[in-house]
C-alpha cells in the first residue's frame, strides 16, 4: 500500500485529492492502483483527467457502479493485474485529460456515459465511406424521423427535438474524440476524423430540417436542398467551425413557397446555432451565398445558374469548388451540382482570376493581428490555408482539362496532383504530411472547450498539454511541438510560394493554354493554328505537330509538358523565332525525357522555365550548345550558376584531366571549354551579369583551353630522343587584347628555343620538324567536333604571314625583327600576349618585342605608313557592297577606327608612359585620357562606339550562330540583336539609331586624332 501511496503522490496535490474522492465514490482503491496512476500520468493533463473523472462519477450518482463493472473484466473483489481494462481506462482518461467540453456533456447527460465505455472502436473511423448513412440514421432516429423517407418528418419537436438532436450529435462526437485521442498515430487517421465530422454535420442538418419541416411544412411541399461549401463540402471539417451552406429551391417554386422555404431555412439554422438548454453545435454560416448577407437566404436553382453564369466574382468559384449537397431534397441538390460545378472549371479563364486568388491569400495574411501571426496554424504563413490555396489554384487552372483532379478534398487533391505531375510526388507528400500534422494540432487546440481556435497557446502549461495531446510517444514537450510545426511551416511556405506564383499558371488559362487544349481535345485545330500564326508562328501546322509530339500520351513527361507548354508558347512568341524555339524545346525535352529533375524544374521554377524559353527563342548559338550539353539546363534554376568560374578552380580541373588522361586529355579539355563557353553565353543571353566582362571571360577561357591542350600534345609527342627545348604560344589580335567574341579566331604565333648544349644541323632540323608537328597537332586537336566546341588557331599574323614558317625559333624572331620588321608589325605586336608554354621563353619573348611595340620615338615616315595602311584598309578590304556606316569592323567609326586611334597613341607614347603598355583597347584609352593624350569627351565617344560594335558582333553571333560583318539590316535579325542587348520589344530601330549616332561621333574623333584632320 505504501508503494501505491507513493505513486499517488507523484501526481499534483489537487489531482491526488480528486483521486481520494474517486475512491470514496467507488468504494474501491482504484485510484491508488499503480496501473491506474500510470494511465493517468500518460494523459495530456492528469489534473484535468482526475477532475473530469470525479465530475462524471458524481453526476452518475448511483450509476457509478456501472463504471466499475465496465473497467473490470474479472470477478475478484479486489483489483488485480488481470481484471483492469487498461485500454478502456486509457480511452476514458484520454478524453477526460483532453476535452473539458466532453466532460461537461457527460455531466449534463450522465446517461451518455455508455457511449464512452464502448469496448469496440468507432467503426466509422476505419470505414469512413459508411459514416454518412450511419450518422444520418442515428441523428434522425434521435428526433423520431424515418431515415428511409426522402423528406423525413421529425416526431420530437420544439425544445425537446433540439435537445435530442444536440445530445445525439455530441454523443457521436464524444465517441469520435475517444477514438481520436486513443489513436497511436493521430496523423494517420485525421482524414477519417475530418470525414466523420463532416458527415456528422450533414446528418445534423438533415435532422434539423426534419424538425423544421415537421413544424412548418408537415406535408413536405417544399423541395429545399442544403449545399455545403468549405470544409463541410470537402469532407474535411474540424471539430469546431462555422458550417458554410447555401439553400437552393426547385426552379418551379412560387413566391409563397419561397417564403415558407426561407422560414424553414431560418428554423434549421436556429435549431443548430441558437442558444438553448443544450449548447449550440456551431454557426450555420450563409455569408457565401450570392450577394452575401445582402442577398436572399434562399434562391431557386435557375437563379443560382444565372448568378454564377453572369454575375459571380472570381473568388466565388473558388468557394464553389467544394460545393456538395448534404441535406434536404436529394434531386434538387444533385441538379445544383450538375448545373453549377462545371462552371468552376471554366472560371480560371476569366480575366484576373489567378491574380484575384493570389490577392485574396495576401489579404488574409495581412489581416492577421501581428501578435497572433507567429501562432496561427490556419491562416499564417506556412499554415493550413497555404496548403489549401496551393492545391485549389492548381485544380482551378488545370481542372479545365483534367477531370481526375476535380476533387474538393485537399488531401485527395494533393494525391491526384502528385500522381498527374502537377506537383512532384515528394512535394505532394510533404504538403500532405504537413497538412495532416497541422490538422491534428488544430483539432487538439479546439478539443478542450470545443471552441473555434487556430492559435498555438502562449501559456507554457497549455502548450505542454497541447504537445502531450499531439504526441503519444517520445518527447512530448512544447519545444518539440513548436520545432516540428516550424519545420512544416517552412516546407509549406517554400512549396506554396513555388507553386502559387508559378508563371505557367497564367499561361495555362490564356491563349496558348487554349491552343494546347484544342490540340489535345482534337477540336478547333484551325482556330488553334490561327492563334499561333497571330502570335508570330510562321508555320502553325508544324507547331501543332510539335505540340502533339510533346503532349500525346499519359506519361508523366507528357502530363508535365501539358502544364508548362502554354507558358513556353507564350514566351517563345515574345522572342523572334518562336518556331525554332518550339522545335528546339522538343529536341531538348526528348533528350531529357527520363530526367525527372528537368520536368520538376520546368514546372516549379518560373525562372528556369522562362529562361529556357528566352534562350531558345533568341539565341541559336546558345541553343546548339545547350542541345549538345542538355544537362546544363539545370543551371537556369539559379543565375548564380552562370557566374564565371574561378580561374584557379578551372586550372585545377584541367590539371586533373591531364593527370588522368594524359595525351588524350584534349578531348576532355574541349568539353570543359564547351561547357564554360555555354555558361558565358547563357549569362550573356539572360543578362545575368556585366556584359562588359564577357570578352575577358571568353579570352581567359581560351587561354586555359589552349594552355591545357598544349601540355597534352607535348605529353604525347615529346620523347626521350626529343632535344630539350622551350615552346610558347603568343596570342595576337583580339585574343591577345582579351577582347574576343563568340565569333573570334584565335590569332596566334608559335615560338621555340633549344636549350642545353648547341645542336648540330641534323638535331636542329629534327627539332624544327618536331615543334612544327606540335603546332599542327595542337591546331588540329583543338578544332571543334560534333560533341564539343573548339578553338581555331590562326597563325596568319606571324612574320611573313602564310609565306613564313609556322613556328619560328626565338633567334629567328630576333633576326627578323632586327632586319625586316615593318611598322604594321610593330602595331600588331601591341596586342601580342604570350598565353601558354614555358615561362622563361615567354619572358624573353616579351622582352624582345617590347622595344618594337613601344618605340622610344615614332618617325614621321612610320606615322605616314600607319595612316596610309589604314586608309588602304578602308578602301580595299571593305567589301564593295558593304555600307560604310554599318560595317562593324571596317566601317566608319567602328572597331578598327577606334583601335587604330588607340594603337597610334600607344606607338607614340607607351615608351614614356608604362600604363599604356596594355594589349586591351579600352584600358589603353582610359590611360590616354587620364594622361591628357586625348580629351575625356573624345575618349568617351570612342569607347561607346567600340563597346557597342563589340556587343553587336557578339549579339548577332548569339542569335544566328555565325559571325556578322555589319549591323543587321533585316528587321528580325536587328530586333533579335536589340533584344539580346537589353532593348525592349520593338527596340531594333532604337539600336540602329544608337549605333549610327555613336559611330558617327567616333569617326569624327578618329579623323581628327588619327588622321589629323581639323
Amino acid at each position: 500500500m505504501a508503494r501505491l501511496t507513493s505513486r499517488t503522490s507523484s501526481v499534483s496535490k489537487s489531482a491526488a485529492r480528486f483521486l481520494t474522492e474517486i475512491n470514496e465514490i467507488l468504494g474501491q482503491e482504484l485510484a491508488t492502483d499503480s496501473r491506474f496512476i500510470d494511465l493517468l500520468e500518460a494523459t495530456p493533463d492528469p489534473h484535468a483527467a482526475a477532475l473530469g473523472l470525479l465530475r462524471i462519477l458524481e453526476a452518475a450518482g448511483d450509476e457509478a457502479g456501472q463504471f466499475l463493472s465496465a473497467v473490470r473484466t474479472g470477478t475478484a473483489k479486489d483489483l488485480s493485474e488481470d481484471d483492469l481494462d487498461r485500454a478502456l481506462f486509457a480511452r476514458l482518461l484520454g478524453v477526460m485529460g483532453t476535452s473539458e467540453a466532453m466532460v461537461d456533456h457527460l455531466v449534463r447527460n450522465p446517461k451518455s456515459l455508455p457511449v464512452l465505455l464502448e469496448r469496440d472502436p468507432f467503426l466509422i473511423i476505419s470505414t469512413p465511406a459508411a459514416s454518412s448513412s450511419s450518422l444520418r440514421s442515428a441523428l434522425l432516429d434521435a428526433v423520431g424521423a424515418n431515415a428511409d423517407d426522402p423528406s423525413p418528418i421529425a416526431e420530437t419537436l420544439g425544445d425537446d427535438g433540439v435537445r435530442a438532436l444536440r445530445r445525439a450529435y455530441r454523443d457521436a462526437q464524444l465517441r469520435l474524440v475517444a477514438d481520436d485521442v486513443a489513436a497511436e498515430a493521430p496523423v494517420e487517421i485525421v482524414d477519417h476524423v475530418m470525414a466523420v465530422l463532416s458527415d456528422l454535420a450533414a446528418a445534423a442538418m438533415d435532422a434539423a430540417l426534419a424538425i423544421a419541416r415537421a413544424e412548418l411544412d408537415p406535408n413536405g411541399s417544399i423541395r429545399l436542398a442544403v449545399i455545403a461549401l468549405g470544409k463541410t463540402g470537402a469532407r474535411e471539417l474540424n471539430y469546431v467551425s462555422d458550417v458554410d451552406v447555401v439553400f437552393v429551391l426547385d426552379s418551379a417554386t412560387d413566391d409563397e413557397q419561397r417564403s415558407l422555404a426561407t422560414d424553414i431555412a431560418q428554423r434549421m439554422r436556429g435549431i443548430l446555432s441558437d442558444a438553448g438548454p443544450e449548447p449550440a453545435l456551431w454557426e450555420v454560416d450563409t455569408a457565401l451565398r450570392p450577394e452575401g448577407k445582402a442577398g436572399p437566404l434562399v434562391r431557386t436553382l435557375s437563379e443560382y445558374t444565372h448568378y454564377y453564369s453572369d454575375i459571380a466574382k472570381n473568388w466565388e468559384f473558388q468557394a464553389l469548388l467544394k460545393a456538395r449537397p448534404v441535406a434536404g431534397d436529394a434531386e434538387v441538390g444533385q441538379a445544383f451540382s450538375d448545373s453549377l460545378l462545371p462552371l468552376v472549371w471554366q472560371a480560371s479563364s476569366r480575366q484576373g482570376f489567378i491574380d484575384g486568388i493570389r490577392s485574396m491569400r495576401r489579404r488574409v495574411v495581412d489581416l492577421i493581428p501581428a501578435a497572433e501571426a507567429p501562432r496561427q496554424i490556419k491562416l499564417g504563413r506556412g499554415g493550413l490555408r497555404d496548403v489549401e490555396f496551393s492545391a485549389q489554384l492548381l485544380q482551378l487552372v488545370h481542372g479545365r482539362t483534367d477531370e481526375d483532379i476535380r476533387t474538393p478534398n485537399t488531401l485527395m487533391a494533393l494525391e491526384e496532383l502528385g500522381e498527374h505531375g502537377y506537383i512532384g510526388k515528394d512535394d505532394a507528400f510533404a504538403f500532405s504530411t504537413a497538412y495532416r500534422f497541422m490538422r491534428v494540432v488544430e483539432h487538439r487546440v479546439q478539443m478542450p472547450r470545443m471552441l473555434r481556435n487556430a492559435l498555438i497557446p502562449d501559456d507554457p502549461e497549455k502548450l505542454r498539454s497541447l504537445a502531450r495531446s499531439v504526441f503519444r510517444s517520445g518527447s512530448r514537450t512544447g519545444e518539440r511541438l513548436e520545432e516540428t510545426r516550424r519545420d512544416y511551416a517552412k516546407q509549406v511556405t517554400r512549396l506554396h510560394e513555388q507553386i502559387f506564383y508559378r508563371p505557367i499558371l497564367e499561361a495555362a488559362v490564356g491563349v496558348h493554354g487554349a491552343v494546347v487544349d484544342a490540340h489535345n481535345r482534337g477540336t478547333s485545330l484551325q482556330a488553334a493554328a490561327d492563334r499561333l500564326r497571330a502570335f508570330g508562328y510562321r508555320d502553325p501546322q508544324g507547331a501543332l505537330g510539335h505540340i502533339k509530339s510533346l503532349t500525346t500520351g499519359m506519361s508523366r513527361t507528357a502530363l508535365v509538358i501539358k502544364q508548362v507548354l502554354p507558358a513556353l508558347l507564350d514566351w517563345f512568341s515574345d522572342g523572334v523565332e518562336p518556331d525554332s524555339a518550339l522545335l528546339s524545346f522538343r529536341r531538348l525535352s526528348e533528350s531529357l525525357s527520363s530526367s525527372g529533375w528537368f520536368l520538376k524544374m520546368l514546372r516549379d521554377s518560373g525562372l528556369a522555365a522562362k529562361s529556357v524559353a528566352e534562350v531558345l527563342s533568341l539565341s541559336g548559338y546558345s541553343t546548339e550548345l545547350l542541345l549538345r550539353q542538355p544537362a546544363a539546363v539545370a543551371w537556369l534554376d539559379d543565375f548564380e550558376n552562370l557566374r564565371a568560374r574561378d580561374p584557379q578552380t578551372l586550372e585545377a580541373e584541367v590539371s586533373g584531366l591531364l593527370k588522368r588522361h594524359g595525351a588524350a586529355a584534349v578531348t576532355q579539355i574541349r568539353e570543359t571549354y564547351s561547357r564554360e563557353l555555354l555558361r558565358i553565353a547563357l549569362r550573356d543571353v539572360l543578362d545575368a551579369g556585366d556584359r562588359a566582362e564577357i570578352p575577358g571571360d571568353l579570352s581567359d577561357l581560351m587561354d586555359l583551353a589552349v594552355s591545357g591542350a598544349l601540355r597534352a600534345v607535348r605529353f604525347d609527342l615529346d620523347g626521350p630522343e626529343t632535344p630539350d627545348y622551350e615552346f610558347a604560344l603568343v596570342a595576337m589580335g583580339r585574343w591577345g587584347g582579351r577582347e574576343i567574341g563568340y565569333f573570334s579566331d584565335a590569332d596566334s604565333m608559335f615560338v621555340y628555343r633549344a636549350t642545353g648544349e648547341d645542336l648540330d644541323a641534323e638535331a636542329k632540323a629534327k627539332l624544327s620538324k618536331h615543334v612544327n608537328k606540335i603546332a599542327l597537332q595542337l591546331t588540329t586537336r583543338l578544332k571543334a567536333s560534333e560533341g564539343a566546341q573548339g578553338v581555331d588557331l590562326d597563325a596568319d599574323l606571324r612574320p611573313e604571314g602564310k609565306n613564313g614558317p609556322l613556328v619560328r625559333s626565338f633567334s629567328s624572331y630576333q633576326a627578323y625583327y632586327a632586319k625586316w620588321s615593318q611598322p604594321w608589325e610593330a602595331q600588331a605586336l601591341l596586342r601580342a600576349r604570350p598565353v601558354a608554354g614555358d615561362q622563361a621563353l615567354i619572358d624573353d619573348f616579351a622582352e624582345l618585342i617590347d622595344p618594337l611595340r613601344y618605340p622610344s620615338e615614332m618617325p614621321g615616315k612610320a606615322l605616314i605608313q600607319v595612316r596610309t595602311l589604314k586608309a588602304r584598309m578602308e578602301d580595299e578590304r571593305l567589301p564593295r557592297s558593304a555600307d560604310k556606316r554599318r560595317h562593324l569592323k571596317l566601317g566608319r567609326g567602328s572597331l578598327s577606327d577606334v583601335e587604330w586611334t588607340v594603337q597610334l597613341l600607344q606607338l607614340q607614347h607607351a615608351d614614356r608612359l608604362p600604363a599604356l603598355r596594355t594589349t586591351s583597347t579600352l584600358p589603353a584609352l582610359r590611360v590616354a585620357a587620364e594622361e591628357s593624350l586625348i580629351p575625356e569627351e573624345d575618349a568617351e565617344e570612342l569607347a561607346v562606339a567600340w563597346q557597342l560594335a563589340t556587343d553587336v558582333r557578339s549579339a548577332v553571333m548569339l542569335y544566328r550562330g555565325r559571325t556578322a560583318q555589319s549591323l543587321p539590316a533585316d528587321h528580325t535579325e536587328l530586333e533579335a540583336t536589340a533584344r539580346l542587348l537589353g532593348y525592349p520589344v520593338g527596340g531594333g530601330h532604337d539600336l540602329e539609331d544608337d549605333y549610327l549616332r555613336a559611330t558617327r561621333h567616333a569617326r569624327n574623333v578618329m579623323e581628327h586624332r588619327f588622321y589629323g584632320f581639323t
